[in-house]
């Protein structure tokens, strides 16, 4: 792991994944990126020299300020964390956010994006989603959602939900990259619910199976019976004192996440402790 993304909207959201982004990177060596999109109704143009270009002079003079207190908020931020030893960079751009981060993501070859995530619930996350849920559905990187704050950032015990059939063998070397580096425990859980319920002893077969041909190393098999697969990993995660949630999404868009959903993005948005996702090409 070489490059971090800190994405970053100045929430106290934000600050706690720049927190674990710097315990990260002093685990691993790599530097971050914190970076900040401004959002405009219309779009700026710089010079080589970085000066405003284009517009009226109202707009030169709002943009100017709004990136001078930006950057002032950033140096801030990056004060407020101890991170001696690690390489912080600031980026700071007008742009839809979603489309900068998926740039950044791609031009700087990120390794990981850390972000912070609010959550959303009822019909906020039917209609809008958050640009955390969005970010998760759409990146080529793996990503790590924060929500809360993380006093002593170490990682024990992952849990890892699947139906351990395509997508295991798809993320499985990515899974087990990140129980090395944490040092964690895996405990494989399969949600078994009642409108795909299926035997205990078949699935923990089926488990034991996938554990042995990918090679995985200090785990627990679990069968959980709950009503729906999110609701059944996060009570299975809260029973056995989980430190993170790590699974793939499918990253569906349009109209078929609509009709679909994803519960990688629904443990984003619920989820109390870190989730790391892992998107499926």
């Amino acid at each position: 792991m070489r490059r971090i993304l800190v994405p970053t909207d100045f929430s106290d959201q934000a600050r706690h994944a720049f927190k674990v982004a710097v315990e990260i990177a002093r685990q691993t060596g790599a530097a971050i990126k914190l970076l900040h999109v401004v959002e405009l109704p219309y779009s700026p143009s710089f010079s080589a020299t970085g000066d405003l270009v284009g517009g009226d002079g109202m707009e030169q003079v709002y943009m100017m300020k709004l990136l001078e207190n930006t950057k002032y908020r950033m140096a801030e931020l990056e004060r407020s964390v101890e991170h001696a030893g690690v390489e912080v960079v600031q980026e700071v751009d007008s742009d839809n956010v979603i489309r900068k981060i998926r740039r950044v993501i791609s031009d700087d070859q990120v390794d990981l994006v850390v972000m912070g995530s609010k959550g959303a619930s009822g019909m906020d996350e039917f209609l809008l989603g958050s640009n955390t849920e969005k970010v998760v559905r759409t990146a080529e990187c793996p990503v790590l959602t924060v929500k809360g704050p993380i006093t002593n950032f170490q990682i024990r015990n992952i849990v890892l939900p699947s139906d351990f059939k395509r997508e295991i063998g798809t993320a499985v070397e990515k899974f087990k990259y990140f129980q090395h580096m944490f040092g964690a425990q895996l405990h494989l859980v399969y949600v078994n619910t009642p409108g795909a319920f299926e035997s205990s002893s078949n699935l923990r077969a089926r488990m034991q199976k996938a554990a042995e041909r990918y090679g995985l190393q200090n785990y627990t098999i679990n069968v959980y019976n709950d009503t729906i697969e999110e609701d059944g990993i996060l009570h299975f995660a809260e029973e056995i004192g989980a430190d993170m949630v790590m699974m793939a999404t499918h990253g569906r868009t349009g109209l078929a996440h609509l009709l679909s959903g994803s519960i990688a993005e629904d443990l984003v948005n619920h989820s109390d402790i870190p989730v790391l996702t892992f998107h499926l090409k």
